[in-house]
């Protein structure tokens, strides 16, 4: 398991300010305008979508009035800050969709650990790693995907068996 400082660098070469998950946090999946997909919370993402919104109409005219406004008043264009999720923490999954369901043997409500794929800095490395062993990398999950954090790390949470010896036995 990584060190407690480690969260830090997990989005920092994005540009993206960042923190660590908690558990019970509800998170969602995000596509930035980087391209890659990282994890929100779910209220920081909610907040993004009726701002980006803005209760006008999506026409072409009211979308291309809020990009301009945008780009004029440099407004941020994603939500923020990115949920750093240690590697190993334990997530569960809801609202898998029935492709992603039917292509990987998966149920509408999964557990999965987040891993890490790859060491390539400058690329994605990280995935889900679910009880039948699929593994899925961020980058394939659907905007809004949603997983709330049961563990920050699902190795704290068990207490090492002891050996005879340590027992006096």
């Amino acid at each position: 398991m990584r060190g407690d400082d480690s969260w830090k660098n997990v989005t920092d070469w994005m540009n993206v300010t960042n923190r660590p998950a908690v558990e019970g946090e509800e998170l969602v999946a995000h596509k930035f305008r980087s391209g890659l997909i990282r994890m929100v919370s779910q209220s920081d993402y909610s907040r993004w979508k009726r701002s980006s919104q803005g209760g006008v109409s999506n026409g072409l005219l009211a979308r291309v009035f809020r990009s301009l406004l945008n780009l004029i008043l440099r407004c941020d264009c994603d939500p923020s800050p990115v949920v750093a999720v240690p590697e190993d923490a334990l997530l569960r999954v809801y609202g898998i969709c029935p492709g992603m369901q039917r292509q990987h043997g998966l149920h509408p409500t999964e557990d999965a650990l987040f891993v890490e794929i790859s060491l390539l800095l400058g690329r994605s490395r990280d995935a889900l790693c679910f009880g039948n062993g699929v593994v899925i990398p961020l980058q394939a999950l659907p905007e809004g995907q949603r997983m709330r954090v049961l563990y920050r790390s699902w190795t704290e949470s068990i207490a090492p068996a002891l050996e005879p010896y340590q027992l006096g036995i």
